[in-house]
């Protein structure tokens, strides 16, 4: 099969990343649960992996607490720093992740809050500011849209923020990986990520990076293996945000992944980005309607008189070829695309991914479109 389905969840895992699950597994030991050697073992996998992202991401001076996905990342800041009565600035490009628990807190009047929808799905640094009230709390913004690949200017919005004393909340699951994020440079207060996708970890690993004076309320209470006689939930991170067991198999394959794309960082995007601007140059030429960026990892599309669903389905029986179909969990950015009923087809880069695998996709759709 050529996978062109990353943005989903990447298929390229390194060899040390599956040699540390391999590992985790012939050692499994929970990890802070126990004073044996494997248990402590285990207990430093998890502290190096933190490491390693806040060195990664540029965050001296931030903390690190797993979750299961960057959905989860995502509802524990939203939903662990909601300020009653507060207001929250948000765009038309996010992710239901971030809409979703917005939602939620808006529907239960909590909060209010403001989508800004920019100018033609480009969100300025000055949309944002015109969007901010006295009693702006919070800004929830992607790294990268999921649908055109189009990157929002996050240091002048990071500006904006600390200018204000509102916490910046960045969805990076997209854009980890491939774009260079400096967590401190940019004022970042919040930044969640997906293990499994630009960072070649494993699915069932995600993290949120927070700034060490961000207060955030646990989403779950229960076992942290520390002052287990108090029934009350310990008061400081990681322990406060991590009750029960970690994915220690998947957080030790996430370190080699990070690892091993840092080791790679520029010689990966910029194969990404020559395949990109190709196959836009090509589909222009095939007059097909493309609604992504050029350069970017994605390659969004329609073609005339065929749902994009079907466009996939056929893409994956016929010609062996996987990518993904449908709204992609953005529909507010699909409304203003006006693709809302039909929603897009897309295709999303790796490392993996070669001019061979483009050139085959290209054929393919020359195929369809030729038949009726």
């Amino acid at each position: 099969m050529i996978y062109l389905d990353d943005a989903a969840t990447s298929r390229y895992a390194p060899p040390a990343a599956k040699k540390a699950i391999l590992r985790a597994l012939a050692h499994s030991a929970n990890p802070g649960r126990g004073s044996h050697r494997d248990a402590i073992r285990g207990a430093m996998r998890v502290e190096e992996t933190r490491e390693e992202i806040a060195r990664f991401l540029h965050a001296k001076n931030a903390q690190v607490v797993f979750t299961k996905n960057c959905t989860e990342a995502l509802n524990l800041a939203i939903l662990g720093t909601a300020r009653l009565g507060g207001h929250v600035v948000t765009t038309v490009l996010e992710h239901n992740s971030v809409l979703r628990p917005l939602t939620m807190l808006q529907k239960e009047g909590l909060i209010s809050m403001t989508v800004v929808e920019g100018n033609g799905c480009e969100i300025r640094a000055e949309d944002i500011l015109s969007a901010l009230t006295e009693k702006t709390y919070l800004i929830a913004i992607t790294a990268m849209s999921n649908v055109t690949g189009y990157a929002p200017p996050l240091p002048k919005i990071g500006e904006i923020a600390a200018a204000r004393g509102i916490k910046l909340l960045v969805d990076g699951a997209q854009g980890i990986g491939h774009l260079p994020i400096d967590f401190d440079a940019i004022g970042i207060d919040l930044l969640a990520g997906a293990g499994h996708k630009a960072l070649h970890g494993v699915m069932g690993t995600g993290f949120l990076l927070f700034r060490r004076r961000t207060l955030i309320t646990p989403l779950m209470y229960g076992g942290t293996g520390t002052d287990s006689l108090n029934l009350k939930q310990p008061a400081l991170p990681p322990e406060s945000l991590e009750s029960g067991t970690l994915n220690l198999p998947g957080i030790a394959a996430l370190k080699e992944g990070l690892l091993w794309t840092e080791a790679r960082f520029n010689e990966i995007n910029e194969r990404i980005s020559a395949i990109s601007f190709y196959l836009h140059e090509e589909t222009s030429k095939r007059g097909i309607e493309t609604f992504s960026l050029a350069g970017s990892p994605f390659l969004t599309f329609r073609l005339p008189n065929r749902d994009s669903a079907a466009v996939a389905d056929l893409l994956d029986k016929k010609y062996g070829i996987a990518i993904r179909a449908g709204l992609h969990c953005a529909p507010l950015l699909h409304k203003t695309l006006g693709t809302e009923k039909e929603g897009l087809a897309r295709v999303s880069l790796g490392a993996h991914n070669t001019f061979r695998d483009a050139k085959h996709l290209l054929s393919a759709l020359d195929e369809i479109r030729s038949t009726n």
